[in-house]
């Protein structure tokens, strides 16, 4: 089982199964050691300024869009093969507050699929419960996060190769997420808020959510 996070990030972890050498043969595992591709920096990127009615509200977390981006980088072809459930974050606060994100009942499941060294890799994302936390402002456009309880929430990867089973990184795609001290930078661009951490030596992705009633 993944190790929880401040948000479910842990699950682009995965995504560097869809990097294993091409050179290889096809029955060689993938490294349990591997680690997430690093994103490009648009260049001139900078933090926006926060919104007034953002983050606070209530905000739909699709991974499996971002997931299938980060996905494809490495395996042209990957598609989403089924998905269920929802992942809602509700905000209280703006540049200082708190916030909840919990799975809808029965929780969330998406499966992906990308062809891999002339085979099929097939990655199931499976997450169920709740998290939490609180946040400080950190500068324009940051906060920090001050708690995080992560202990309701499970993550359960699974990936197949040809059929065969493989191994899931255990490593944390992204350090120090889940606990209190981690700086994230945050964009409100209409109905659209995005947040990614700041990770010393490592290009991260925004993550992003859409506004819901």
């Amino acid at each position: 089982m993944a190790r929880p996070h401040l948000l479910p990030f842990t699950l682009l972890s995965i995504a560097a199964l869809a990097a294993c050498d091409r050179s290889e043969s096809a029955s060689a595992p993938a490294s349990a050691g591997a680690t997430a591709p690093a994103a490009p920096v648009p260049s001139g990127a900078s933090a926006a300024a926060p919104a007034a009615s953002c983050p606070a509200g209530k905000w739909e977390y699709d991974y499996a869009d971002m997931f299938l981006e980060t996905l494809a980088r490495n395996s042209s072809g990957a598609r989403v093969v089924s998905e269920r459930g929802k992942y809602i974050c509700t905000f209280n606060g703006n540049e200082r507050g708190s916030y909840v994100c919990e799975t809808t009942e029965g929780g969330v499941e998406n499966v992906f699929e990308a062809p891999t060294a002339g085979m099929a890799l097939r990655i199931t994302l499976k997450m169920n419960g709740r998290s939490s936390a609180e946040y400080e402002p950190a500068g324009p456009g940051r906060w920090k996060t001050t708690r995080a309880d992560m202990s309701g929430l499970r993550v359960e990867t699974k990936a197949t190769l040809g059929g065969r089973d493989m191994p899931v990184p255990a490593t944390n795609a992204f350090s120090g997420m889940d606990r209190p001290g981690t700086v994230f930078e945050y964009r409100c661009e209409g109905d659209v808020f995005k947040l990614k951490p700041i990770v010393e030596g490592m290009a991260t992705d925004f993550i992003t959510m859409k506004r819901v009633p």
